[in-house]
């Protein structure tokens, strides 16, 4: 798997949770985000899809969060998808 499809397969899995939350977080009037483990700066490989990532997310109607800002993707993102 190459470092992009392995970013959009997280992003995926991202969006299927975000999705699963929707209610609880409407409910309480939280606005939801998505963090991406790709980095902004483009001398890393993880940046092949940020605008792939990017546009995928905001396309499904939530907040798209990149690193350094998405602390949740650097927290559990590799213990997800491997």
């Amino acid at each position: 798997m190459s470092i992009k499809e392995r970013m959009l397969t997280e992003v995926a899995k991202s969006i299927e949770i975000a999705y699963a939350l929707c209610n609880i977080f409407s409910r309480y009037s939280v606005d939801m985000e998505v963090h991406a483990d790709i980095n902004t700066n483009p001398s890393f490989k993880s940046n092949d899809a940020l605008k792939e990532a990017m546009g995928y997310i905001m396309g499904m109607g939530f907040v798209f969060k990149a690193k350094p800002e998405a602390f949740a993707s650097s927290s559990c993102a590799n213990k997800v998808v491997q």
